[in-house]
Order: structure tokens, then C-alpha cells, then sequence
């Protein structure tokens, strides 16, 4: 079996969410078109600044069963599944962001630090190496 190393997605977080996690024009305009998407968005927002993770993952999974290419709620479910150490959830939740995301640098650069630490987590180097290049590519922008 894979021995697992601790997960510390708080200090990825820290550092990038704040711009990452900001719409983009064209997800405001589906965050807003949708007053259903706008208010679970933030209240799962707050519940997460509560560290209520479990309660803001139900209002996420709910946000994106109305709008499922929704990138922001993929992204911030992708953090959720690193912080309780489920490393190849979070790599997929992750990718299934970026697949979504589609003018979202930012986000998309945050997601690939999701994967890169899940691919740590779970030793695995295709991951990291993909990872890693990825995050050059985005950050060279």
C-alpha cells in the first residue's frame, strides 16, 4: 500500500486563493444570471471561513447539480478533498475544474497546486512531473 504524507493544502490556499478564488467576468455573469449559484457559492464560502468543510461541501455539490461547469465550486471542492487528506479526489476535482475553467488563469494555476500536492500525496511522479510543468506554463503567462 502507498504510504500517504500529511496534507498541508492550507498553505497553498493562503497564498493563492484570495486572487484565484475571485470570479472572472465569465463566471460572474453565471455566479449572477443565477441567484440559486450566487447565494451557495457564498455561503459556501462562508461555512469554509467557519472550517464548517463538511456543511460548505453539501452547498458546493448542490451548486454544481444546477450549474455543473461551474470551475470555482470544482476548484474549491478540489481543496476541501486535499485538506482531508483524499489526494486522488482532489486531483479530480481539480482537473475537472481547470476543464472548465476557461479564461481563469489564476484558477487554473491554483488547481494545478491542488494536483502537484496530490501527486505528492500519493508519490506519484507522473502527476508531479505534469504538475510541475504546468505550473511553469500558467506562471511564464
Amino acid at each position: 500500500m502507498i504510504e500517504e504524507k500529511q496534507a498541508d493544502p492550507g498553505s497553498i490556499l493562503e497564498s493563492n486563493e484570495l486572487a484565484a478564488w475571485r470570479l472572472s467576468s465569465s463566471e460572474q455573469r453565471i455566479a449572477y444570471s443565477n441567484r440559486a449559484v450566487a447565494q451557495l457559492l457564498q455561503q459556501a464560502d462562508d461555512l469554509m471561513a467557519e472550517s464548517k468543510f463538511d456543511k460548505s461541501s453539501d452547498k458546493l455539490e448542490r451548486l454544481v447539480r444546477i450549474e455543473p461547469k461551474f470551475a470555482q465550486a470544482w476548484s474549491r471542492l478540489a481543496w476541501m478533498a486535499l485538506k482531508a487528506g483524499d489526494a486522488k479526489r482532489s486531483q479530480q476535482l481539480a482537473q475537472r475544474s481547470n476543464s472548465y475553467s476557461r479564461d481563469n488563469d489564476n484558477l487554473k494555476l491554483l488547481n494545478w497546486q491542488f494536483i502537484l500536492k496530490a501527486g505528492e500525496l500519493l508519490n506519484n511522479s507522473d502527476i508531479i512531473q505534469q504538475a510541475k510543468q504546468m505550473i511553469k506554463t500558467l506562471g511564464d503567462e
